[in-house]
């Protein structure tokens, strides 16, 4: 089943007693990278974790900015806030990595492939992000083989009603206000968040090109979630979402495809629901959901005017332990249709899965999980992936895991304008060996070899989408580091090395061989906090005629944090702090050096 965990059972992990943290600590938990919760140092697959505290320190407002600080990540986008801007995970696009909020599949079922845009997507609300990196099809099936983002908003933590308000004002006339109310008690714990962000914007197309129009966006998003324990056995589950966003853009209309100004613009809205029921059995816990998302954006002036993606999802899991083996098992049955404008076309998969964790010892752990779809268009295709990680010593870690996985064409690549119904999956196969360290002064770092090759790729062809017989590459190396300077100033660093080829030896396009990530996080006083954010790129080809190389750039974003009280807190965030003029698509435009100064309190 695509989503491994029901709200519920996330709850119960943030909501041990106080009494049991004194006994114990479980370390960092992962929640998506197995079938169960586990130790990020018992799983032996690479999962990046952002929490709710991360996120608030980074200070910026979309996530895509977060994510790009993380090692192997990159971004291209198609202007400013709102616009597309999908992300790449060691070299593979967004199209090979699915994206999850509280569980639901919020990628888009009507889009050229079946892809995720992070461009409306914003902080506020947002409680953790989980990045799970290599093919995950055994895992979340089609379309999982580069990795999978996995995103949870807001949820209490303590009993009682805690209420947190949010204003933002800044460069570009960009106005933003947020809200969250959060609500435990003995039984029941309840969510609702709510943002509105509002911004004059810049050109989409590039200003040094000699566009001069401003291209906004507006858009408004809201969460709802609740759990309710009926019994001291049963809890019932319930997520509620909307984002409705309008986009200025300046597209690249014919004859002659060059990206300039026009009064383009794009209207999208996407809504989703979740009912999950979770019952803690004497032998097996079993967990139920329903889950709902549909998408509809309309683009009056383009050759498509109106998009329309909904998908449904069934899932069942059980999970049980047989002495050392902690086992899983479960299905899901999903259905996907869209229309693009008077073209149509649906699908369907069945799937099965199950998953086995041992413990081989006291000090290593492995995880053998094998799935089989269902697609009614293709048949069966079986999935696996083996994770090992082992212990060396309480500090130090060994990981390595290999997988295979697909990508079925999206209905637009079957059945849309362009496409071509007898294409077949891509297929995948992904290897990583890692090895992570803790020092005893809070130091920490880590090194990962990742590899990554793609069969019968699907690409545009001159008239049509077509698969293309060969296999493409990525392969590279993860570098990551933080060292505490003092009691008051951590330093962190990333450095990933991509090499990512087609079958004829080409670079793959928006793909940086070189990723460096530098930064600062300091706590001078107990009022007085800063973050200093650095990110270099280089060694990229992006789209022309032919493909060329584009230009290398560094940008660096500052936060000034000052606590007002214990409950309120204002920031200072500067975005492009040296004015660096640069592109991550080629031919759009991005923010010139921008100030923003925001309050944060909750009571």
């Amino acid at each position: 089943m695509k989503h491994l965990l029901t709200t519920a059972s996330l709850m119960a992990l943030v909501a041990l007693p106080a009494t049991a943290q004194d006994n114990f600590d479980l370390g960092e938990i992962t929640v998506f990278a197995n079938e169960t919760p586990r130790a990020t140092d018992r799983t032996g697959a690479t999962v990046e974790i952002v929490t709710e505290d991360e996120v608030q320190a980074s200070g910026t407002v979309q996530v895509v900015d977060v994510l790009t600080r993380l090692p192997g990540i990159t971004v291209a986008g198609n202007g400013g806030v709102g616009a597309a801007s999908n992300i790449s995970l060691r070299g593979l696009p967004a199209r090979y990595v699915p994206v999850y909020i509280n569980g639901i599949d919020v990628t888009d079922p009507s889009g050229p492939q079946t892809q995720f845009s992070f461009g409306g997507l914003l902080t506020s609300g947002i409680g953790r992000i989980e990045v799970l990196k290599g093919s995950q099809s055994a895992l979340y099936g089609s379309e999982a083989i580069g990795g999978v983002v996995n995103i949870t908003t807001l949820r209490p933590t303590r009993p009682g009603t805690e209420l947190r308000l949010g204003a933002e004002y800044g460069s570009y006339n960009t106005r933003s206000a947020s809200l969250a109310v959060l609500t435990r008690t003995d039984r029941a714990d309840l969510a609702f968040t709510f943002a509105r962000y509002v911004t004059d914007g810049f050109s989409a197309a590039d200003e040094n090109d000699g566009n001069t129009e401003d291209d906004g966006f507006s858009g408004t998003q809201a969460t709802l979630t609740a759990d309710i324990r009926a019994t001291d056995r049963l809890t019932l589950g319930l997520v509620l979402s909307h984002l409705d966003t309008e986009t200025d853009q300046d597209g690249f209309p014919p004859p002659n495809f060059v990206i300039a100004d026009s009064d383009d613009r794009e209207f999208a809205k996407r809504s989703t629901a979740r009912l999950s029921l979770a019952h803690d059995g004497d032998r097996i816990d079993h967990s139920f959901a329903l889950n709902y998302s549909k998408i509809t954006r309309e683009y009056p002036v383009g050759f498509t005017n109106r998009f329309e993606g909904e998908r449904r999802e069934a899932e069942y899991k059980g999970v049980t332990r047989i002495r050392n083996v902690d086992l899983a098992f479960g299905l899901s049955y999903t259905e996907e249709e869209f229309a693009a404008d008077t073209v149509t076309g649906e699908y369907d998969i069945a799937a099965v899965f199950i998953e086995s964790q041992y413990m081989l010892g006291a000090n290593t752990d492995l995880t053998l999980t094998r799935r089989y779809d269902d697609h009614s268009e293709f048949g069966g295709f079986q999935s696996n992936r083996a994770a090992i990680v082992h212990r060396l010593s309480g500090n130090t870690r060994l990981r390595a895991s290999i997988g295979n996985g697909f990508r079925a064409p999206s209905l637009y690549e079957l059945f849309g304008p362009f496409g071509d119904p007898t294409l077949e999956p891509e297929e995948s196969r992904s290897a990583e060996v890692g090895v992570a360290h803790d020092y005893a002064n809070g130091a920490g770092v880590k090194a990962t070899l990742f590899y990554t090759e793609i069969e019968n790729l699907i690409d545009f062809g001159t008239t049509t989408y077509t698969q293309i017989p060969g296999t493409s590459r990525t392969r590279g190396v993860e570098l990551t580091g933080e060292v505490p300077l003092n009691d008051r100033i951590m330093a962190f660093g990333g450095y990933t090395y991509t090499r990512a080829e087609d079958r004829n030896g080409n670079q793959l396009l928006r793909v940086p061989e070189h990723n460096v990530v530098l930064g600062v996080d300091a706590q001078w006083t107990d009022q007085w906090s800063t973050q200093l954010a650095l990110n270099h790129i280089a060694g990229r080809a992006d789209e022309g005629f032919p493909a060329m190389p584009q230009a290398d750039y560094t940008v660096v974003n500052a936060t000034i944090g000052y606590a007002i009280t214990d409950q309120t807190d204002a920031y200072l965030r500067i975005e492009n702090l040296f004015d660096e003029e640069y592109q991550t698509s080629a031919g759009y435009g991005t923010s010139d050096r921008a100030v923003y100064f925001g309050v944060r309190a909750s009571f």
